[in-house]
């Protein structure tokens, strides 16, 4: 949940702005002339299929920028990143700190908002024992991509929020 400076403004992509014209065009033949509605419904099948392809396309920049290659910071070498997402759980978290700890491992510790607010010792307890803790959003919804930009940022702080009340002391981004 590390804190990030003031958010850079984020552009959609050529084929995310030609996808909301495409579904605005539909909508507009379909109120001109009713009878096109299976061209209007495959040309917006078509496109949620060209979405799900970029999405699933590897390297993709399709829908918008994409890391092909981790930071010069992360290391080199055989380095493994360990990532553990939807905690903190009391009854499974201190376990997996012990495994961690036994093998002499740091691990990245993706927790929700909620779980951080239930169980603010056990979130504490992870950033002391030198793992760091990102935010996986207030209520990690299953529906999460589907939210407004909004709705997608209220998650996000209000993650931020609860982690700020557990008081872990999270560094901030540059």
């Amino acid at each position: 949940m590390t804190e990030r400076s003031a958010p850079q403004p984020r552009r959609p992509s050529a084929l995310l702005c030609g996808s909301v014209a495409l579904h605005l065009s539909a909508v507009g033949a379909l109120l001109a002339r009713p009878r096109w509605w299976p061209w209007a419904l495959s040309a917006v099948v078509a496109d949620h299929l060209l979405l799900t392809a970029a999405g699933l396309w590897p390297r993709s920049r399709l829908l918008g920028p994409n890391w092909t290659r981790l930071p010069a910071a992360a290391g080199g070498g055989a380095a493994i990143a360990i990532t553990i997402d939807d905690g903190p759980d009391p009854q499974i978290t201190p376990r997996v700190l012990a495994l961690l700890e036994a093998h002499g491992a740091r691990a990245t510790f993706f927790c929700i908002g909620e779980r951080v607010a239930r169980h603010p010792a056990l979130a504490r307890e992870i950033v002391q024992r030198g793992h760091a803790i990102e935010n996986h959003s207030q209520r990690h919804l299953h529906r999460f991509a589907l939210l407004g930009p909004g709705a997608l940022a209220q998650e996000i702080e209000e993650a931020l929020e609860r982690a700020r009340r557990a008081k872990l002391n999270l560094n901030e981004d540059p």
